[in-house]
């Protein structure tokens, strides 16, 4: 028989709210002195700082995804290296929608410039990882951030 492989759930469904699962991919890179890129987002007269990353579309693979995402966001292009962690969040959008995002978090290489531009509402910024693991608004993006500090 296989060995159960427990997934870190956060967060808390609240009473009355139907949570509809996403799928989502994200990323870490790193410069040599150690920073990590992240990206302050505000939409919907709110701001919250993320990993790049986001929603796996209908047919798109997991690296997939984190690549197209992780352009969109900071601009940058990248080459996922290895999966840190896969978790579930439940969250309430700034748009006000119940999500429960099963995501995977990778370790990534930045590759050079991307072909697409930034999204208007992301800007990227580079944080120590122990910054980033407080600023960051979801919990399992900051676990994965402290496994990849942890890796090697």
């Amino acid at each position: 028989m296989p060995a159960r492989i427990d997934i870190p759930t956060f967060g808390l469904p609240r009473p009355g709210l139907k949570y509809v699962k996403r799928p989502c991919a994200f990323g870490i890179a790193a410069r040599p002195d150690g920073q990590v890129l992240c990206v302050n987002v505000t939409r919907a007269g709110q701001s919250w700082t993320d990993l790049p990353g986001g929603k796996i579309e209908t047919g798109e693979s997991e690296t997939g995804a984190l690549i197209r995402e992780f352009e969109e966001e900071t601009g940058r292009a990248c080459r996922p290296v290895r999966l840190l962690v896969r978790t579930r969040q439940y969250l309430v959008t700034a748009m006000g929608k119940p999500r429960l995002n099963h995501s995977a978090y990778y370790e990534v290489e930045e590759t050079g410039r991307a072909d697409r531009d930034l999204e208007p509402d992301h800007e990227p910024v580079w944080l120590t990882p122990d910054d980033a693991i407080v600023e960051l608004r979801d919990e399992a993006a900051a676990l994965a951030v402290m496994l990849w500090m942890r890796a090697d």
